[in-house]
């Protein structure tokens, strides 16, 4: 089975570099040293996403928006034009589900089957080959395609057959994700105005039911002083916007995800398009007044005594 992959990003090239000595890979990505680093890795570079298509059986997408993957599928030089009867797309992309559905609906009519596999999970487990594939789409196609993507991770699940739901499911968690990770920096930061030692919080938050995925990883290496995620924020606002549009959709209020939302539109317009997930720490420590490592401030020293 030949695997194109097309989006080598930090999540795509995570994730493509498992397929390396199990497929015959094709890469192609707009990023050409991201391209010559898997071309010495024994992958094949493509031209174009045309190219790779037609020189594959299976095409997998990592890509920032659903926009892009129209792009590449339908743009010119696109995937489509090398994709045949009997072929694969499994869309990574963390896109709009019916945007997906629609793309699915226009490959049908070639003969090719579409489904969605985002994953959910830190650059850690993408490069561990622990990140979880929450898949959806033609049972089939999934099926025929399975083994591919448990050579990226055994971690995969199917939410059912209709395309997009995949999606709808990584939406779901991205908003849990984001919500529960500003309201931890937050509170974490009113303890430290109370002078609480990071390290102590930490402990104790991990401890009790207050126990959550940033208190186990983002709070320790915050105190440890390294990264704890690699993401942009721009992706970020992206994803907690398209799940408050997914919600408007359906008539479900998202109070709490808007004000989340908000928080991290504050952040992108402080820092700029450049900035990373991580830099949201130090917006959290300016709206307080505080740092989360450190002496703390005068006036808590006095609140403290």
């Amino acid at each position: 089975m030949r695997i194109g992959y097309i989006g080598l990003g930090a999540m795509g090239g995570a994730l493509a570099r498992h397929l390396i000595g199990k497929y015959p890979l094709s890469v192609f990505d707009l990023n050409r040293k991201a391209v010559e680093a898997f071309v010495e890795l024994g992958a094949t570079a493509a031209a174009t996403p045309a190219e790779l298509a037609r020189n594959s059986d299976v095409v997998l997408l990592c890509l920032p928006r659903s926009s892009d993957v129209h792009s590449v599928l339908f743009g010119p030089d696109g995937a489509v034009e090398g994709l045949s009867d009997g072929k694969i797309v499994i869309d990574q992309t963390s896109g709009v589900p019916a945007e997906t559905r629609d793309f699915a609906r226009q490959l049908a009519d070639i003969g090719v089957a579409l489904f969605d596999a985002p994953v959910s999970g830190a650059m850690a487990t993408a490069i561990a080959g622990t990140i979880s594939i929450i898949a959806s789409g033609p049972k089939d196609a999934f099926e025929k395609t399975l083994p591919v993507l448990q050579s990226i991770s055994p971690n995969v699940f199917h939410c059912g057959e209709r395309v997009g739901n995949g999606q709808t499911m990584k939406t779901v968690n991205n908003m849990m994700n984001v919500s529960c990770r500003l309201a931890t920096l937050e509170v974490v930061a009113m303890g430290r105005k109370f002078g609480l030692p990071l390290e102590l919080m930490t402990e104790a938050i991990n401890a009790t039911t207050a126990r959550n995925y940033t208190s186990q990883g983002m709070l320790p290496a915050i105190a440890e002083g390294r990264q704890s995620t690699k993401f942009w924020l721009a992706l970020q606002v992206k994803d907690i916007h398209q799940a408050i549009t997914l919600a408007a959709e359906q008539k479900v209020p998202m109070p709490i995800g808007a004000v989340a939302r908000s928080i991290l539109q504050i952040g992108l317009n402080s820092l700029g398009k450049d900035a990373q997930l991580e830099q949201m720490i130090g917006v959290i420590e300016s709206m307080a007044d505080t740092k989360f490592v450190g002496a703390p401030s005068a006036s808590a020293s006095k609140e403290v005594a």
